[in-house]
């Protein structure tokens, strides 16, 4: 069973900020209908984020490789 990360030990302080206040960090990746989530990228500390069905919190890069797999690309 894995260990619940408290939210305050997830990421970094900018990108932790981004979800309470005016922090531009971390960057929307995109959307995967897939797995019903917003996928982002902190370019400070380079977690991995996901928002979806549940609080937004810290993914591993296997995660973060196979949601990015099913991203939706933007129509031409």
């Amino acid at each position: 069973m894995s260990r619940t990360i408290p939210f305050h030990d997830q990421g970094c302080k900018y990108c932790r900020e981004f979800w309470i206040s005016t922090s531009d960090e971390p960057k929307l990746i995109g959307v995967s209908l897939d797995h019903q989530c917003h996928l982002y990228r902190c370019g400070i500390c380079s977690s991995w984020w996901e928002y979806g069905l549940n609080y937004p919190h810290v993914i591993d890069d296997e995660l973060a490789a196979r949601i990015a797999t099913t991203i939706a690309s933007a129509p031409s």
